[in-house]
């Protein structure tokens, strides 16, 4: 039961994080609990602190901007991508006192949404009015067809993208639309890029969140989508990956191209965060790169796993990659959105 979280929780938590864009959870927190105030108070007087409360809403609503990031949250799927960012939010171990309460004061209607995938009437209009807030317009009408979170009323981004392996010429740089990149930062160029041809995007809100992390299954769908390479048919059968996970077809077309590997024990951890020496691995695959001994070896090359070594090598000298200032590489860092973003724009693209 600590995995499997009934769309009820949906319906509390996301009610008062999706703010009609504002994302303002604190205010949008006060709304919810003045105007059901039953519910809250019942969370409150059986010892869940409205700290609690709210940073459960943020953490839950930044992995629902990390689903709508690589698969485009419609109203189609919108159940079911709410119910994998609770799930794996509510796994995680400080949540397990919220989940025991919610079990005890809400039993029937958890167990409804549990067995039966379905929202009990008592809590129907927290997920109607969650849909409203993500689904309108900003014009206040509602669109007859799909639209894309990030941009309400207009047709959303197809969830698996097809671009030219290698574009030729290189297309103009679009302004980027972020709100927290513009074209002083580094990786500018390289996220405009991606974000342009559908391969790496951003969030709900607006942003790119550039020192967020990507996890192991973020990447296999990148890779893929930049390569063009994506087999709707691909089969793998990693223990953690299962056929009904969004990115299962990413990971494996990526594993059937031999892009990616397990671990021995037969997982692929697909929700861990993936290191700068993995995605060295992964993208020198595709490249088929060696390197020719012209680099000096980083500081920390002893930290460099010998799967990744040659890779990193490879890439270094071809100026896909850098060290850091005092001559490391950290290649057991996790890798960051910018950071990606960097190396498959100078790996793929980059001319």
């Amino acid at each position: 039961m600590k995995k499997i979280v009934s769309i009820l929780i949906v319906a509390v938590v996301l009610l008062s994080s999706l703010s009609a864009y504002a994302l303002d959870l604190e205010k949008a927190y006060t709304e919810f609990k003045t105007t059901h105030p039953a519910f809250v108070n019942s969370l409150i007087n059986n010892g869940i602190s409205e700290d609690t409360i709210i940073s459960f809403t943020t953490d839950v609503y930044d992995y629902l901007m990390e689903i709508d990031s690589y698969t485009p949250v419609t109203e189609a799927n919108f159940e079911k991508s709410a119910m994998q960012a609770i799930t794996d939010v509510s796994s995680r171990e400080k949540y397990y006192t919220l989940q025991d309460t919610l079990l005890i004061l809400y039993p029937d209607s958890i167990k409804l949404a549990v067995t039966e995938g379905k929202v009990s009437e008592e809590f129907k209009p927290f997920v109607d009015t969650i849909k409203k807030i993500l689904f309108e317009k900003e014009n206040g009408s509602t669109d007859s067809g799909t639209t894309s979170p990030g941009s309400p009323g207009t047709p959303s981004t197809p969830s698996t993208p097809s671009i030219p392996s290698n574009p030729s010429p290189l297309p103009e740089i679009k302004p980027s639309s972020f709100s927290d990149i513009d074209a002083s930062h580094w990786a500018y160029t390289s996220v405009s890029y991606l974000a342009d041809n559908f391969i790496l995007n951003g969030y709900l809100d607006k942003t790119f969140k550039p020192e967020n992390y990507i996890t192991r299954a973020e990447f296999a769908k990148i890779i893929i989508s930049a390569t063009d390479t994506y087999n709707d048919a691909a089969i793998s059968s990693f223990s953690d990956v299962s056929v009904d996970d969004w990115y299962y077809p990413y990971i494996s077309t990526a594993y059937n191209l031999g892009y990616i590997k397990g671990y021995p024990d037969g997982s692929f951890r697909p929700d861990d965060n993936v290191t700068r020496a993995d995605i060295c691995a992964i993208v020198n695959r595709v490249l088929k790169a060696a390197s020719d001994g012209s680099v000096s070896s980083f500081t920390d090359d002893f930290a460099i796993p010998s799967y990744a070594r040659e890779s990193v090598y490879a890439l270094a000298a071809k100026g896909i990659i850098n060290g850091y200032t005092d001559g490391t590489f950290l290649p057991t860092a996790y890798a960051t959105r910018a950071q990606t973003a960097k190396i498959i724009y100078s790996a793929l693209f980059q001319k």
